[in-house]
């Protein structure tokens, strides 16, 4: 769980914390890509898993698709997969950007005293 402290000093318009929240909510969304992309590719790969044991099962072209189709959701899913780890990436840097903005804040304040 994200948790924030605010110091309206350091960022009066919360461009520091607004940075971090859009990229997360776009890393959420990478993560939510790839599970699907996971998810369909699995379904995907049982059909393809059929035609090859049973050939005979599935007309050609069925199964021409369903290669094309899995060979297109391998692509999404990996594409997924990287710009999901990029954006983890961005995150954990714009946190720890942000929470030492709010510390050497904390320590010029106690300084002050």
């Amino acid at each position: 769980m994200l948790q924030f402290t605010i110091n309206r000093d350091l960022d009066p318009d919360g461009a520091s914390l607004r940075r971090l929240l859009k990229a997360h909510l776009r890393y959420e969304r990478m993560s939510k890509a790839k599970s699907l992309c996971l998810h369909l590719l699995a379904i995907v790969s049982v059909v393809v898993w059929v035609g090859a044991m049973w050939p005979s099962l599935l007309p050609a072209q069925v199964q021409v698709l369903t290669l094309a189709l899995w060979g297109a959701l391998l692509f999404f899913t990996i594409w997924a997969s990287v710009e999901e780890w990029s954006w983890h990436r961005r995150v954990a840097r714009y946190r720890s950007e942000h929470q030492v903005k709010q510390k050497g804040d904390a320590l010029d304040q106690l300084n002050k005293l």
